[in-house]
C-alpha cells in the first residue's frame, strides 16, 4: 500500500477492506469511547475539534460523527490521510458531511495546524521507523488539547496466526492480507513503546495499553490536565 507506483484499483478496494478490519478487530471505537468520548460533555455550544491521523477511508471518522450525535455532543472531526489516491477515495465517501473535512498531508504538517481537542490515530505509527516516532508523539502531545489516544497492532505469533486464517478466508484482490501480516511484524510489544516514550521531551504524559484482540495504545493528555 505504501508504494505510490502500486494499482489503485487494488488500493482502494484494501481501504475498504479494512472498514470491515476495523470494526472487527482494530478495537478503536471501544477506546475511543472510553479514552476520549468520555471525556466529552453532551449540550456543548462550541464543537470539540477532533483530528484522525492516518484516516484511510475515514471510517472511524463516520461511525464518531454518527455515535456523537446520537449522545447531544457537537464535534468537528478533521481527517488527515499523505495519499493523495486515498484522499480522492475519502472525499468521495465524506462529501455530504458537513462537519467532516478532510486534509492531504503528513503528520507532520501538523506543526502548521492549531491545536485540537482531541487526537486520534489507528494502525498508523508502526509505519515509521524508531527515530520518527517520538517525534510524532512529541508533536501530537503538543497539539492536543484535551486528550490523544494511537491505537496500533501488538506484535504476537497469535496475532499473526490469526489473521492469516481471517485472510485466507474473507480478504482476497487487494493488499489486505500480504500489509497486515507486515503490519503485524512491524507491531509494538509494551516494552517497545515504553522505549520510544522514554524518548520523547515529556514521557510523562504518556501511558500505554493493551486490549484484545492483539491491540497496543498510547494515550495521555494535555498538560495541566488530570489523568
Amino acid at each position: 500500500m505504501d508504494d505510490p507506483e502500486c494499482s489503485k484499483k487494488l488500493l482502494i478496494r484494501t481501504v475498504r477492506q479494512f472498514r470491515l478490519i476495523n470494526l472487527l478487530f482494530s478495537a478503536s471505537r471501544r477506546l475511543i469511547k472510553r479514552k476520549l468520548v468520555s471525556r466529552m460533555e453532551p449540550g456543548r455550544m462550541k464543537p470539540y475539534t477532533f483530528l484522525d491521523i492516518g484516516a484511510g477511508g475515514c471510517d472511524t471518522a463516520l461511525w464518531l460523527a454518527d455515535y456523537s450525535k446520537k449522545k447531544g455532543i457537537p464535534i468537528r472531526i478533521s481527517c488527515l490521510d499523505n495519499d493523495p489516491r486515498i484522499a480522492g477515495y475519502a472525499r468521495s465517501v465524506i462529501k455530504k458531511r458537513e462537519n467532516i473535512e478532510l486534509f492531504q498531508a503528513s503528520v507532520f504538517d501538523i506543526s502548521r495546524m492549531p491545536r485540537f481537542d482531541f487526537i486520534f490515530s489507528n494502525h498508523f505509527l508502526h509505519h515509521f521507523s524508531d527515530s520518527q516516532i517520538p517525534q510524532i508523539l512529541d508533536l501530537v502531545e503538543e497539539k492536543t488539547e484535551i486528550a490523544f489516544l494511537m491505537n496500533d497492532l501488538c506484535r504476537s505469533r497469535l496475532s499473526y496466526l490469526g489473521y492469516e486464517i481471517f485472510a485466507l478466508l474473507f480478504l482476497y484482490k487487494s493488499f489486505a492480507r500480504y500489509d497486515g501480516k507486515l503490519s503485524i511484524r512491524r507491531g509494538f510489544t509494551p516494552e517497545d513503546l515504553h522505549r520510544l516514550i522514554t524518548e520523547t521531551r515529556n514521557p510523562e504524559f504518556f501511558s500505554t495499553g493493551k486490549t484484545f484482540p492483539g491491540r497496543i495504545y498510547i494515550h495521555g493528555f494535555s498538560r495541566g490536565r488530570s489523568r
